[in-house]
């Protein structure tokens, strides 16, 4: 939405140093590479908060990160201990169960540091049918359960800068089944 609306101000803007001609002499229209080209939903009209808007104000397009992490075997570790991102990354990221027992069901819940125990706690109560997670505050990004042999996916917005861990919360896991995703500035 916010992108929406400086996209809106910069057209208006754009739009409004073209009705006129410019201290130089020249047309005021703007060079090529300042030109706006997308339309923004209908909004609520809003006068530009300053008259030298740029193109540089607006956002770059979120970058797209794939990640690709599995379970070894029929234990209870993830075959990656850390990943790294940088702040606001589109992250796609790939949960492969390579176990082949029952027992073995995997999931990967991104959490705020320090509340590892109580996230998991918490997806016990809930159980199977909710995939062993409460979403809340503390949980910032999860994937499904992964039956043995399965894969499972998530799509998410990299947080702010620091260091966040992951764990399953498969019952008894979190424990030992657990990594650090560091996500740079």
């Amino acid at each position: 939405m916010r992108t929406l609306i400086i996209m809106a101000i910069l057209t208006s803007s754009l739009a409004a140093a073209g009705c006129g001609k410019s201290n130089d002499g020249t047309s005021g229209t703007p060079p090529p590479s300042a030109t706006a080209t997308a339309v923004a939903p209908a909004a609520t009209p809003q006068a530009p908060s300053t008259p030298s808007v740029t193109a540089s104000a607006v956002p770059v397009a979120a970058k797209k990160v794939e990640l690709e992490i599995a379970s070894v075997g029929d234990t209870m570790f993830f075959d990656k201990k850390t990943l790294t991102v940088a702040t606001g990354d589109l992250v796609h990221l790939t949960l492969k169960n390579n176990g082949k027992l029952a027992v073995m069901q995997h999931n990967w819940v991104l959490v705020k540091k320090g509340t590892e125990a109580k996230v998991a706690l918490g997806g016990m109560e809930k159980a199977q049918d909710a995939g062993y997670v409460v979403p809340s505050d503390d949980v910032l990004a999860y994937t499904p359960l992964a039956p043995p042999q399965k894969t499972v996916e998530v799509t998410f917005t990299a947080p702010a800068p620091g260091d966040y861990p992951y764990i399953c919360t498969f019952p008894g896991h979190y424990v030992v089944m657990k990594g650090v995703l560091t996500v740079s500035p």
